[in-house]
């Protein structure tokens, strides 16, 4: 049975990390197109959870913390990254308002306001950013 270098192994797990970050990135696009053309805000506030869930996971994968249900994911970056200081709350803030306005189901109506996906979308852009260098 081969098995891989540490070296090999530590690059799998950047590559992992890239894609998680790269995902983020098309996704916050995504949802700025799909506000910028006036869609359904179901839409857009699914993409925007993304743009805040992908950068979770590449920061996780860094950690060696295991992923499973996004709401446990979530605690677990809360719990390893937020509390320790090395996240601003205000993430921790936005991807959990995110998480609970994101239509749970096809055609559900989500009262939120332009200004509020407006902020999210700003910060999700900012976590995108400190997310990538905290994974260099």
């Amino acid at each position: 049975m081969a098995t891989r270098s540490l070296g090999e192994a530590y690059e799998i797990m950047k590559e992992r990390e890239q894609v998680r970050l790269d995902q983020a990135r098309e996704a916050l696009e995504e949802a700025k197109a799909l506000l910028a053309e006036g869609m359904d805000t179901g839409f857009v506030l699914t993409n925007l959870f993304y743009a805040f869930y992908y950068p979770i996971l590449a920061i996780m994968n860094e950690g060696q913390v295991p992923t499973t249900m996004q709401s446990i994911t979530i605690g677990l970056f809360d719990q390893q990254f937020i509390k320790a200081g090395i996240f601003r709350k205000e993430y921790s803030d936005a991807v959990h308002r995110v998480f609970t306005l994101k239509p749970k189901c096809s055609g559900e109506k989500t009262p939120v306001s332009a200004d509020e996906v407006n902020k999210l979308l700003a910060l999700a852009r900012d976590f995108i950013a400190d997310a990538q260098e905290h994974c260099i």
